[in-house]
């Protein structure tokens, strides 16, 4: 077991970044990449929105929230995400300047939980996501993989 009594809980972190295409899905209209039609049969080829998908909103979140532990783990160690609980609560656009903040909120034993969130310039919420890493020793968690 990996010892963190040392590590300060109030770690937090932020960053910038604008939407680009692979940050995004197309809603209201046909995807190629992964192939998918829309929910909607009667939706119509001029309907197409690109906006920030819920991989590259949790991805964001993720990053920012191990980003913040750079320096604060023991020697030989890494994170492993084990869970995520994610919602969208507005719209982002391609194109679209947000920011992401993460605080780390709860240690236990090895796992480390991080709230996060994406805003808008505006300070319109785009998301939250509550996420768990769990820190393990990186030699062993690599002679565990088939």
């Amino acid at each position: 077991m990996v010892d963190l009594s040392g590590l300060d809980a109030s770690i937090t972190a932020s960053r910038t970044f604008t939407v680009e295409r692979a940050h995004t899905t197309n809603v209201f209209g046909e995807q190629a990449d992964p192939p998918a039609r829309p929910a909607a049969h009667d939706a119509g080829a001029d309907e197409p929105v690109r906006v920030l998908g819920s991989p590259a909103l949790l991805a964001w979140v993720e990053f920012t929230g191990r980003d913040s532990l750079h320096g604060h783990l023991p020697d030989g160690t890494g994170t492993v995400g084990v869970s995520a609980e994610l919602h969208h609560r507005g719209a982002a656009r391609l194109g679209t300047e947000l920011t992401v903040a993460t605080d780390l909120v709860d240690r236990d034993g090895s796992r480390l939980t991080f709230e996060g969130w994406v805003e808008r310039a505006d300070d319109a919420l785009v998301g939250e996501v509550t996420t768990t890493f769990r820190v393990v020793e990186r030699d062993r968690f690599r002679a565990s993989l088939p």
